[in-house]
């Protein structure tokens, strides 16, 4: 289920946030969400083969802000895209988000406004997307001396569509709780370029290289399902692998 969040100042003034904001989203996501909600996904998530999916997604803030030195202005409140596969997760965020009266958001006091079911598009086996917040998939690495490193993929490599789709595949058994040898998916860059759509997006002082742009996306229906309501590729909790199918007729990417 998809949703469309907007949040205003209580006084009726801008909302001031960094450029790098998402996680201060990601904060305020968690503290709109009731108390025993928050710590079960912070803590637990979804577990499967050693690994936790908190099973939710953001999106880039909607509508461009004004630039105020080292932050962005937005006048007429915040808005963005939560998602999630689990109804009750958000369920739970509109239940809470109505009955709190305010949020802190970097000392400013804000109010969730307004909530909008999204209608959900017809999803085909075969699609062009946009991706609405940056998609990364990466893999951890030891060196020679035994320290880990990070590889973040590009869209042209050649392992980038097989690691969405085994992450994809993942996230469906933990939604599902069935696995199936017919899963399958593909993505590859339609309208990019590793330069131009190359996304450093800085999280808790670490920087996670993600990209833009459209891209081909096909497979199992299921699948696609699966990845349009949690995102594609990692790090969706943290604002990252959001999409929407592509209107052709969009001159930027």
């Amino acid at each position: 289920m998809r949703t469309k969040l907007t949040y205003e100042s209580s006084n009726g003034k801008e909302i001031f946030v960094p450029f790098q904001y998402n996680y201060l989203l990601q904060s305020l996501i968690y503290n709109t969400f009731s108390p025993i909600l928050a710590k079960k996904l912070h803590d637990e998530g979804f577990a499967y083969e050693g690994r936790k999916f908190k099973l939710f997604t953001f999106s880039r803030i909607l509508g461009k802000g004004i630039k105020d030195n080292n932050k962005l202005a937005f006048k007429n409140g915040i808005s963005f895209y939560f998602s999630s596969p689990k109804n009750e997760i958000v369920e739970d965020l509109a239940s809470e988000g109505i009955q709190k009266m305010a949020f802190r958001l970097l000392g400013q006091e804000i109010f969730l406004s307004e909530i909008e079911i999204l209608k959900e598009p017809v999803l085909k086996p075969k699609l062009l997307i946009k991706m609405l917040s940056p998609l990364t998939i990466y893999s951890t690495l030891k060196t020679e001396d035994g320290r880990k490193k990070v590889y973040y993929y590009r869209p042209n490599d050649k392992d980038f569509s097989n690691l969405i789709e085994q992450n994809a595949i993942k996230k469906y058994y933990v939604v599902y709780g069935e696995a199936q040898e017919t899963l399958s998916l593909s993505i590859k860059p339609y309208r990019f370029s590793v330069k131009e759509n190359l996304s450093v997006i800085v999280f808790r002082g670490t920087p996670i290289e993600a990209y833009t742009g459209i891209f081909e996306l096909s497979g199992t229906e299921k699948l696609v399902k699966t990845v349009y309501d949690t995102g594609l590729g990692g790090k969706n909790s943290g604002g990252m692998g959001m999409w929407e199918i592509w209107k052709g007729g969009e001159k930027n990417a």
